[in-house]
């Protein structure tokens, strides 16, 4: 990275008349709990510094943040290890009569809808931020952009040879979603060669609106269970597995994405909309290595069972945004997830090993199926609905929200909707640079639900919770 950023500077620095700008904002935030009024343990930042350096037609824009997390442990060793700052973008632009490169540690926004966009796959997402909006949900990653427009059309190119995962939740903190499994370093298999990643987006304007096309090729943000070895002592025919080292392998399928949409206007109303179709394939075929402990005991590779899951899904997200009576802001989106087939190897029965933290005997590869690539809450659910509605007072110096995702699939034995998270906010403009913010936001989960404790609005209903902030911008 310090390479990368030494060779976008020495392209501006000696330039003529250089123009240099910043903006950014410093928080202050508190959330605790609405059961007990405990303190939430997770991330979240505390500034943030945008900045820009142009010099004719080339610039280097970039953007810094300060991340904070509570320790449980504190003291004045292991103090500073609660702040770090994160150079989140940094990147070189140089721009034409009608065309833009940009190259560097950028975020990419593709899509119609403001979020949730099934085309928006040029960048990884940050799923302690997954409730936010916009680019502070994103993950950058270093890569090259060409932009040409023409006329009514708008071309993008997006090229990189590096592969940028999702940041994932840890598993030892208090936000609400938790994947089912979190594998070690040491159970990952590496991506064969170059992962190179890239794709197309074009844009038709016309006079009520616009449509697109696009195309993505990458490896999956989130990693997939690729397969299982098992290792045993000696060269026995029938060994008893009971004794046997489980070699459960995790990795990355490969991933292209078809799609398109839409932007229709009218005086009424706003009509965005997007569709994705995903084909997906796991590329580790073969999947056998050395035991990774005692390889002395553990001899033979008595059994290797590469999965290579295969799986061809629908994403679509609709959005309508119009003004309702008493000048109140409306926007929904209707967001869908279809699996249209998936396929893996089976696994044999295999019995408890204590080197297992997982139930083997449910250990059904679909049920470990994730979409690697489009909308984050597919994670949460197939079906989703999203309200935003909003209204300003006293010239625009007070703003009252409410923002609400309701689970809109259905299950076996649940009526009505299951699961909902509901977010009730006031921002108030102290002076034109300081704002004060208060949210109280609620999970309501299913006591009927078949998943039980494992829906994912149940486990999320301890996040319920209020939040005050202080910002001040500069």
């Amino acid at each position: 990275m310090k390479k990368v950023a030494i060779a976008l500077s020495l392209t501006y620095l000696f330039g003529k008349n250089p123009l240099f700008s910043f903006n950014g904002y410093v928080d202050f935030g508190h959330i605790s709990r609405l059961s007990d009024y405990s303190l939430i343990d997770i991330p979240y930042r505390m500034g943030s510094l945008d900045f820009s350096h142009q010099s004719e037609n080339i610039s280097l824009n970039g953007n810094i943040t300060l991340e904070f997390q509570l320790k449980d442990d504190i003291n004045t060793t292991n103090l500073h290890k609660m702040f770090w700052f994160d150079m989140r973008e940094l990147y070189a632009t140089y721009s034409g009569s009608n065309y833009e490169f940009r190259v560097g540690k950028q975020i990419h926004s593709w899509g119609n809808v403001d979020e949730n966009s099934p085309l928006d796959n040029a960048s990884a997402f940050d799923y302690y931020y997954i409730f936010f909006l916009g680019r502070d949900r994103k993950k950058a990653t270093i890569s090259g952009t060409f932009d040409y427009y023409m006329d009514n059309l708008k071309f993008n190119i997006v090229f990189s040879p590096f592969h940028t995962t999702n940041r994932l939740p840890s598993g030892n903190d208090d936000f609400p979603i938790t994947l089912p499994i979190y594998p070690s370093s040491d159970q990952m298999l590496p991506i064969d060669g170059l992962p190179f990643e890239g794709g197309a987006q074009g844009t038709y304007s016309f006079g009520m609106g616009e449509i697109s096309m696009a195309y993505y090729s990458g490896y999956d943000r989130v990693f997939n269970l690729t397969g299982v070895n098992a290792f045993v002592n000696g060269q026995q025919v029938n060994p008893d597995l009971s004794f046997a080292y489980i070699d459960i392998l995790f990795g990355y399928r490969k991933t292209n994405v078809f799609g398109m949409g839409g932007l229709f206007l009218t005086d009424w109303f706003i009509l965005r909309g997007d569709f994705g179709y995903f084909s997906t394939k796991d590329q580790n075929s073969n999947i056998e290595r050395e035991c990774p402990i005692d390889t002395d005991y553990y001899d033979n590779l008595w059994l290797s069972i590469p999965l290579i899951e295969k799986s061809n899904y629908l994403q679509s997200t609709i959005q309508l945004e119009t003004e309702l009576p008493f000048n109140i802001n409306f926007i929904a989106q209707y967001f869908t997830h279809d699996t249209l087939n998936y396929s893996a190897g089976s696994l044999p029965d295999l019995p408890s090993i204590p080197n297992i933290a997982i139930d083997l005997e449910n250990m059904t590869p679909a049920n470990f199926f994730t979409p690697g690539m489009g909308v984050p809450l597919a994670v949460i659910t197939n079906k989703a609905g999203i309200i935003i509605m909003d209204r300003t007072f006293m010239n625009e110096q007070l703003k009252i929200s409410m923002t609400s995702m309701l689970d809109l699939d259905l299950y076996e034995g649940v009526s009505g909707i299951p699961g909902s998270l509901t977010e009730y906010k006031i921002e108030y403009n102290i002076t034109q640079d300081f704002l004060g913010l208060l949210g109280v936001t609620k999970v309501i989960g299913s006591k009927d639900h078949p998943d039980e404790e494992n829906y994912q609005f149940n486990k999320m209903e301890d996040f319920s919770h209020i939040r005050f902030e202080l910002k001040y911008f500069f």
